[in-house]
Order: C-alpha cells, then structure tokens, then sequence
C-alpha cells in the first residue's frame, strides 16, 4: 500500500488552537469535501461507489486549501445503486433524528451505508468549525439555529445537509447548490 504524505493537520486541530473559521472558509473546506464524497460517491470509473461513514473534524486534513480525506476504517463499498435512504448496513430502515444530536442519533448514522450519512457528516463538521465562536457554556443548551454566527445562507445550507429527509439527491447536487450561495 502507497499513501501520500500530506503536510497539514486535521481540522480539529485548528478549533483546538484557537482558530475561528469565517463564513468563506467554511464554506471552501465544505466545497472541497462535497467534491471529495462526489468523486467516492460516483467514481468516474467502472470502480465502487465508497461510503465514508465517519465524517468529523479529527477526519478531514487541512492543507493549502486542500482537505483530504483520511481514516476509511468505516468506509464501506456501495454495491447497489440506491436512493439515499436511511438504511443500515443489513438494509433496514432507521428511525433517525436528526434534530436531537447526540451518540444514538450519529451511531445510527454510522451504521447507515448510503451517501446521505456523508452529506450528514458534511453538515457536522461544517458546523463544528464554528465550536470557537461560542463563548457561554449556557448557550449550548439552545439550538444551534439561534446561536449560529454565520449568514443566514450558510445556516440554511447547513440546515440542509442535517434535515432528517434528503435534501439533496447527490453530493454533486449540494455543491452546485452550496456554489449559488457563493457567487
């Protein structure tokens, strides 16, 4: 096995040192995710769709305006064409909450083999980026929608890719939609 050394870091490591990511890089480090989970998810070639699994921040490498993917220790192959359902891995249907974060709600998604757990995933760490902006512990027992510092357009996006029903039929389709926002 040949990997690619990559001279960065994980982005946890900037929220840990202190870093706040404004709207536009967050919305540069989704971008080059959701071309990412795009390629995996429908390879140009006769290969596999591939299914992350695990995005977080601890996940995605930083490095001059690159992110890289790593950790595929999750990952599963999608053998089947299939609509983005909430399905696990022995195809039954999940009952998921997106609107209630927490341990079950990302297991379940875990276990799920379909790209709407990477665009979940997507959605996650994009939020996540903005862990630094927060300054009062009692703030977090609101919802994230009201104390979020970025734009409105970047909340909604956001919102999107975390909606209990899918949003978005392709990770190709949230990067069209997230690059409107953009221009």
């Amino acid at each position: 096995m040949v990997q690619e050394f990559v001279d960065g870091y994980p982005l946890s490591y900037y929220i840990v040192n202190g870093k706040r990511f404004g709207d536009e890089e967050i919305m540069e480090v989704l971008s080059r995710l959701l071309e990412i989970l795009s390629y995996l998810h429908e390879p140009d070639d006769k290969g596999c769709p591939v299914i992350h699994r695990d995005l977080r921040l601890s996940n995605v490498f930083w490095s001059e305006n690159k992110a890289h993917i790593i950790d595929f220790g999750m990952a599963r192959y999608l053998r089947e064409k299939v609509a983005l359902s909430e399905r696990s891995s022995d195809g039954t249907v999940l009952n998921i909450d997106r609107h209630r974060p927490g341990k079950e709600t990302y297991s379940l998604l875990r276990d799920q083999v379909s790209p709407s757990s990477d665009l979940f995933g997507a959605g996650v760490v994009a939020l996540d980026l903005f862990t630094n902006w927060i300054t009062d512990d009692k703030q977090l027992k609101q919802p994230w929608q009201d104390i979020f510092p970025g734009s409105s357009q970047l909340r909604s996006f956001i919102e999107q890719l975390l909606l209990p029903e899918v949003q978005f039929p392709s990770a190709r389709d949230a990067l069209d939609s997230l690059e409107k926002i953009r221009e």
